[in-house]
């Protein structure tokens, strides 16, 4: 079945065979990765099954979005892993359990003032603590641990969590530590950020990076400058995804550089 759409919006990257039983593809901004019920259509996962309908055959976690993998914010371009059988959504479920499901994310950054958050309209960041955001001297490098909590109205957005934060965020907070590597380097004007994660929560890496300065350019959620803003363009895409094969464990790196 043929789909039409543009390449801006979707692509497939590696298609599904019988030696390779999962789809990559990549989703442009602007368009859902998964649809929220079964059989609605202006959605990443909607295309795919439209070009390999044995995509509708796996059952998954929510029966809508079968044997998709991962999402990506509407917004956020970049790459989805889709699982083509039962059996190779499985054995994606065990790599991700077991932290060999590895995603990248390249983002154009802002440098800015988080003690001025709270003036700029960002509430309820906790302080940026050795313990929970690090850098090795003189790289760039940094390891952002927390947890995580819903914030704001609607609960549209995430906040930190860490030890030291007050009893109500706590007892809000999910009880699973969460990491982002990040590396950042200045180009110009602008400051890109290397990102990865092994699981991943809700815009836990846009947010990881607003808390430690860095928002990202375009984020009406988490950049001071942007906040509430229409018509921003979100500078933030899934680059790159490393995994094992499900059926010969070979280590696999997939890239939209590559």
């Amino acid at each position: 079945m043929k789909i039409d759409i543009s390449d801006e919006l979707f692509k497939v990257i590696k298609a599904p065979s019988n030696e390779n039983p999962f789809v990559v593809i990549y989703k442009g901004k602007g368009i859902p990765s998964a649809p929220l019920s079964e059989g609605e259509k202006n959605n990443a996962f909607y295309y795919a099954s439209c070009l390999y309908p044995e995509l509708l055959n796996v059952k998954g976690k929510k029966a809508c979005e079968h044997g998709l993998l991962h999402r990506l914010d509407t917004e956020t371009d970049g790459l989805l892993v889709i699982a083509a059988t039962d059996e190779a959504y499985e054995a994606f479920n065990a790599f991700q359990k077991e932290g060999l499901f590895v995603k990248e994310y390249k983002a154009v950054c802002n440098k800015v003032n988080v003690e001025l958050y709270k003036d700029k309209g960002l509430e309820a960041f906790p302080p940026v603590s050795e313990q929970v955001a690090y850098t090795l001297e003189n790289t760039g490098k940094y390891r952002v641990e927390s947890y995580f909590r819903p914030f704001g109205e609607g609960r549209k957005t995430v906040r930190p969590v860490i030890s030291s934060s007050g009893k109500a965020a706590l007892k809000k907070c999910a009880t699973k530590l969460y990491t982002t590597e990040i590396t950042i380097s200045k180009e110009g004007e602008n400051y890109i950020a290397l990102c990865k994660i092994r699981e991943g929560y809700r815009h836990q890496v846009r947010c990881h990076l607003s808390w430690i300065g860095y928002p990202v350019k375009g984020d009406s959620l988490y950049n001071p400058d942007c906040l509430a803003k229409e018509n921003t363009v979100l500078q933030f895409s899934a680059v790159a995804l490393h995994f094992p094969h499900p059926l010969t464990k070979e280590k696999l790196y997939i890239s939209l550089f590559s």
